[in-house]
């Protein structure tokens, strides 16, 4: 009964994960508009109507509904116009303004270009989707809200969804992974670095030496199997910096920088408001301590400065006196 209550507080009292939503948002906003950016010249091609695929929203939205919605993809003028959607609401998440607005335009469009061209997008992508259905609940930004409020019940369980959905990402990622005989053996990033889709040039000569093919296979996967733990023991912030680099790594090595943006956010995302708080005060201390320890060394050079001159000009005068 009494986990009952606490649940019951938890999910009405105030709304959790503030500062964390607003990261993801930032994070998605980056990447969506980075994606504009970059595939803009090769609009017409991609997704146009003498486009290289020929993907239908039929398939979701039935013959009838799916024919009307297609007609977005049958004249490169109308593809510009998705792409100006997606990215006013890339820039609507960057910067905090209309966010769930923002968030229904980047689901709309973002979801319409998936759908025409699914060959193109990685599982970073498909998050992507799925956290902006959640999203469409979270608070906007800089909203009012009250204690107990149905709003504020909504964004709670959104929050609860996108870190559910994160733990299923990264566990059925491990999993599968360790059924491969390829990440048994400690081998998999060797294969996966000889291929040049997923991997930058000099890559391939990193892992091709023994010992950091078994760190880079292992570590991964077993950090993902571990992951639903871990974030709910006192290893979450290391484990959580060890994600970020994790990503950073697959960024640099592999060039996948729209999937580790995506997930670096998604990691940030689970830091609480209280967390980033007590990262705050804490970075604020040791930085005030750099400071006083910088300055009392600058004080120490000064002084022995300060020393060694009079020394001199004392050694200066009674060689004065002498003469």
């Amino acid at each position: 009964m009494r986990m009952l209550c606490k649940t019951w507080r938890w999910f009405a009292k105030d709304p959790h994960q503030l500062i964390g939503v607003r990261i993801l948002q930032i994070s998605l906003g980056t990447m969506l508009l980075f994606q504009v950016v970059t595939s803009l010249p090769f609009a017409g091609y991609l997704w146009g109507p003498n486009s290289i695929t020929d993907g239908s929203t039929s398939d979701l939205l039935g013959p009838t509904l799916g024919d009307v919605v297609d007609t977005v993809f049958t004249a490169d003028t109308y593809i510009f116009c998705v792409l100006f959607i997606l990215a006013i609401g890339a820039l609507g998440l960057l910067f905090g303004y209309w966010t769930r607005i923002a968030t229904f335009l980047t689901l709309i469009s973002f979801s319409l270009l998936t759908i025409r061209l699914p060959e193109l997008y990685n599982a970073g992508d498909t998050i992507t989707q799925l956290v902006l259905i959640y999203m469409l609940f979270v608070l906007p930004h800089r909203a009012k809200f009250s204690s107990g409020q149905f709003r504020v019940w909504l964004h709670n369980i959104a929050v609860v969804a996108i870190i559910l959905q994160l733990i299923v990402m990264y566990t059925a990622s491990g999993f599968f992974k360790s059924i491969g005989p390829l990440w048994q053996q400690g081998t998999a990033m060797y294969y996966i670095s000889q291929t040049q889709l997923y991997s930058l040039p000099g890559a391939s000569k990193l892992f091709s030496i023994p010992l950091i093919v078994y760190v880079a296979t292992y570590v991964p996967m077993a950090y993902q199997l571990l992951f639903p733990v871990a974030i709910i023991s006192r290893l979450k912030l290391p484990w959580i910096a060890l994600g970020i680099l994790f990503h950073l790594g697959i960024a640099v090595l592999m060039g996948l920088v729209t999937f580790s943006t995506v997930m670096i956010g998604l990691e940030l995302f689970l830091i609480s408001d209280q967390e980033y708080a007590m990262i705050w005060s804490r970075g604020c201390l040791i930085c005030k301590r750099l400071f006083h320890a910088g300055v009392c060394i600058v004080q120490k050079q000064t002084r022995a400065r300060a020393t060694e001159a009079e020394a001199e000009a004392e050694a200066e005068e009674s060689t004065t006196t002498v003469g």
